[in-house]
Formats: structure tokens, C-alpha cells, sequence
């Protein structure tokens, strides 16, 4: 994703609450989205890891396919989770909730990488496999999140981009970080009625980009350990999707503004001020598009509940499907893309669903902090509101096989 400076590729983690169940039945803009831009991530993780190139786009369009939709994940996240935060200001019950979401899933596709797809394909003997300190650290640093381990001992040596078992798993702190930007602004805004405090955060991650991209700022490459460049990127675009829904009252959700973004885009596309532009144009033409699309294009919610799995799952199948010998990026992607959508099914029914259901007993029933409701826009579909909320992830090229 990204360049060097650049990003990740990333998907969202896909959450539901009381408003998504309806949705879980019709399906909504948003929810379609998310699941199409998982789609993109999974498969444009395929040039890279094949060796062919950074995406399946052309260097010179200055749009790489998984850059876009890591930012579109990101301000749908910004803008689902603050609506969420201003459902029920009460840090206690937000983080249950968002850990509720995002580790679950995380707990059981660590498990099966490193317990049961690794000794099957580990290059070592499964008695040093599983004596390796590596395999158990994989677990353990990967479920605190900071920091990440992206190598098992002796696991996918042999493929065109070696060892890597889950590039993807680093932009979950990033989504935890968007989570902490959430809960502290959200606090302050909450006691203060100081929405701009949003819209300042944005603005302070554009600067600092900027100025990262004329070479008129250094910073340290890695922050939190996490690469500089998209943190500040993904950061400002959670920030820019909160604000949008903080001032859903003056901003208006229209096809022109969508052009508008595009045009902006387009004007920018070979200079590094892209990068710079996209915190602001890229949550808005996504939001727009969510709440715009209509709804004969709107896919089932029982298949958008999958995008949260099919984010933790299509980095592995895709390093599976070259371990087994596939090598033309066009048919890994379109053998990786179905398999990491039922791989998401499952995972949604079987671990993430049922792990959700503890938040009524972690969390005590109260009723919702009544929020005002969202206009719809001019030409929107009857119905057309969004399903609650929606965490969202990231994650650039993969880590290098020596991280």
C-alpha cells in the first residue's frame, strides 16, 4: 500500500450492535463497501507477494489499490465509532466493546496459524517447531498488539516473499490507537461540546505530513512501532470520519461532493500533496458513497458480516495458495479472494457472533444516549442510514520477512 512512507494494506474489523441487526437481514451501503474494499486488500496483497510489483495499479496512476482502501476503512471507522461513543460516552463500556470486536477473532486465527497451519508446513521437524521459542512468542506478541511478530519459525520459507505468515495483523494497532483517539477526544467533546477538537486533530496529522513530504520535518520511522508515515495518514483519516459525523449537520453527503474529492485526487495524483489531501477527501467520498449507494446494489448483510474474517484470514490463504504452488498473481487473488470470504463466514458465526454475545453480561443493559438522527441526503434510498458502527483496519506491505 502505500510507499515507504506509505501504508499498508487493511480491512476493516466489521462490527454490529443493536442497530446492525436489522441490517444483518437487508444489507446496507456501508456494509457493502466494506466487504468489496476487503476483496481489494486481499487481492492486492498479490503483487507484492508473488514479487511482480506493489499493486495491481499502475505506478503512474498515483493510486494504489490498497492505500484507497485502507483509508476508506479508516474514516468509515472514525465516523461508525464516534457515532458509537456518542451512543454511550462511558470508557468502561466502549472498550469492552471494541476489544470484544476486534480480539476474539485475532485469539483464534493466531491460534490456527501457529498451532495448526504452521507444523504442517514448517520447513523444521513439528517437535522443533513447537520447542521453538518463536512459535509461542507469535502468540503472545501478537495478541498484545504492541509489539508484532510477523514470522514462524520455518513457515512459508520457501515462497517468493518468505516468512511472512500475516502482514496484515499490523495495522490492528493502529485501530486500537484510532480506538484511544476516539475515547480521548470523545471525552472532551462530550464534556465540553468542543467538536472542533476533531477537525484540529485532523488538521495536525495533515501538517505534520506535509511537512514529512517536502523533507521540511524527520521523524523517527517507527512510532508505537508502528511505521510513521501511515500512522499519521490513518490517524488524520479517523479523525476527518469523526468529524464528518460530528458535524452531520452542515456537512451535506452528495454526488458532487464525491466528484469533487475525485477531481481533487486527480489534480494532486503525482505529487506527494496526494498522500496529504486523501485525510480529508478520501473519508468523505467513502461516507458519501455509503450512505448514496443504492440499494439494488447493496449486498446481504449475512455476506458484509464477513469482512472483519476475511481481513485476518486472506493474507494467510494467500501465502497458503503460493506455498501450494500457485504463482500468477491474477489466479491467486481469484482463488484467495472466495476462500478468505468463507473463511470470514465462518469465522463470524463460529467465534466473532458468539464472543459478542458477552457484552450482556460485561455490560450492565441501560438505554442508548439519545443522538439526534442522521438526515439522509438528497437522492438517498429510504433506509439508507448506517448499520451502527465500524471499526476498521489496516495494513501496508507486508513486514519484512526479517521483522
Amino acid at each position: 500500500m502505500t510507499t515507504e512512507g506509505g501504508g499498508r494494506r487493511a480491512a476493516p474489523d466489521g462490527d454490529t450492535s443493536s442497530g446492525g441487526r436489522a441490517g444483518a437481514r437487508s444489507g446496507d451501503g456501508y456494509g457493502t463497501l466494506r466487504l468489496v474494499f476487503a476483496f481489494i486488500v486481499v487481492a492486492d496483497h498479490t503483487p507484492v507477494l508473488t514479487g511482480i510489483g506493489n499493486s495491481f495499479m499502475p505506478v503512474k496512476s498515483g493510486v494504489d489499490l490498497g492505500a484507497v482502501s485502507v483509508g476508506a476503512f479508516m474514516g468509515l471507522s472514525g465516523y461508525f465509532i464516534m457515532r458509537s461513543w456518542q451512543r454511550d460516552p462511558n470508557l468502561y463500556r466502549f472498550w469492552v466493546r471494541r476489544l470484544l470486536r476486534i480480539m476474539p477473532g485475532l485469539v483464534v486465527v493466531l491460534g490456527l496459524s501457529a498451532l495448526v497451519l504452521g507444523p504442517l508446513v514448517t520447513t523444521l521437524g513439528k517437535r522443533a517447531y513447537l520447542a521453538h521459542p518463536a512459535t509461542w512468542s507469535y502468540l503472545g506478541d501478537n495478541l498484545l498488539l504492541f509489539p508484532q511478530q510477523y514470522v514462524l519459525p520455518g513457515v512459508f520459507a520457501d515462497n517468493p516473499y518468505p516468512s511472512a505468515i500475516n502482514g496484515s495483523l499490523w495495522s490492528l494497532p493502529v485501530e486500537f490507537l484510532g480506538y484511544a483517539l476516539i475515547a480521548v477526544l470523545g471525552l472532551l467533546i462530550t464534556f465540553s461540546r468542543y467538536r472542533f477538537v476533531m477537525v484540529v486533530f485532523a488538521l495536525a496529522m495533515a501538517v505534520l505530513l506535509q511537512r514529512m513530504s517536502i523533507n521540511q520535518l524527520t521523524l523517527p520511522p517507527v512510532l508505537l512501532m508502528v511505521p510513521i508515515f501511515p500512522l499519521l495518514q490513518y490517524l488524520g483519516m479517523y479523525a476527518a470520519g469523526a468529524a464528518i459525523w460530528l458535524y452531520r449537520d452542515r456537512i451535506r453527503l452528495s454526488w458532487f461532493g464525491v466528484l469533487l474529492c475525485v477531481g481533487i485526487d486527480f489534480t494532486l495524483y503525482s505529487s506527494a500533496m496526494v498522500e496529504v489531501a486523501r485525510i480529508f477527501t478520501l473519508p468523505y467520498l467513502v461516507i458519501a458513497i455509503g450512505h448514496l449507494l443504492p440499494r439494488r446494489l447493496w449486498l446481504p448483510g449475512w455476506l458484509t458480516v464477513a469482512n472483519y474474517g476475511v481481513y485476518l484470514y486472506g493474507f494467510v490463504v494467500l501465502q497458503t495458495l503460493l506455498f501450494l504452488g500457485l504463482r500468477t498473481p491474477w489466479l491467486v487473488a481469484a482463488a484467495a479472494v472466495p476462500v478468505a470470504l468463507v473463511a470470514g463466514l465462518v469465522s463470524w458465526h463460529v467465534v466473532e457472533k458468539q464472543a459478542m454475545k458477552l457484552r450482556h453480561v460485561l455490560i450492565r443493559r441501560r438505554k442508548p444516549a439519545a443522538v439526534p438522527r442522521e438526515e439522509p441526503a438528497a437522492g438517498a434510498p429510504p433506509g439508507s442510514e448506517p448499520t451502527e458502527e465500524l471499526p476498521a483496519v489496516g495494513s501496508p506491505q507486508p513486514a519484512p520477512a526479517t521483522s
